[in-house]
């Protein structure tokens, strides 16, 4: 590949990274086109990307930025995923087709800059969706609110059943 042509490639995925949230490592030696295109498709329906990329492009990319921590592990056969907003649903993705396709290995990745091994990755991928996420912790912080507006109703509610019981007592009379 011509120096100017990886300066060229480095530069845009220099451009990528800055908007990136994850970036997920993995091994794909043996697999075929035709896998190889499934999981760039898989990847790409939720809004990431997979790509082979030659580690001395990556490495130029990388250097001083917060994802420079994964240079270390810039070796071998890689290809790439970005994560531009839900790095679980990439995990969820890549770890799917590592079961699916044995020779898929998924190696190391780096959230926000710090760096998480396979294992992490996979403990990442059983997270429930960010939206379920979400709405968990909506409902957490929804629970001190309702139990407060519950105790209170509950308050009116007896003295409305006190109420009630007086005006019938005073009607029987």
């Amino acid at each position: 590949m011509r120096r100017e042509r990886k300066l060229e490639l480095s530069e845009k995925l220099a451009e990528q990274l800055q908007d990136a949230v994850a970036i997920i490592v993995t091994d794909y030696t043996g697999l075929t086109v035709k896998e190889m295109e499934d999981i760039r498709n898989s990847v790409k329906e939720i809004g990431a990307t997979f790509n082979v990329i030659k580690n001395s492009v990556v490495a130029k990319a990388i250097d001083g930025s917060q994802w420079e921590s994964l240079k270390e592990h810039l070796k071998g056969t890689n290809a790439y995923a970005l994560s531009f907003d839900d790095p679980a649903a990439l995990a969820k993705v890549l770890v799917a087709k590592a079961k699916e396709y044995n020779k898929l290995k998924v190696k190391v990745g780096s959230l926000d800059g710090s760096i998480v091994d396979a294992q992490q990755i996979e403990a990442l991928s059983k997270l429930p969706p960010k939206e379920v996420l979400l709405a968990q912790l909506l409902g957490t912080m929804k629970a001190p609110v309702t139990g407060f507006v519950n105790v209170l109703a509950g308050n009116i509610r007896q003295l409305m059943y006190v109420l009630k019981a007086i005006e019938e007592k005073k009607g029987n009379e």
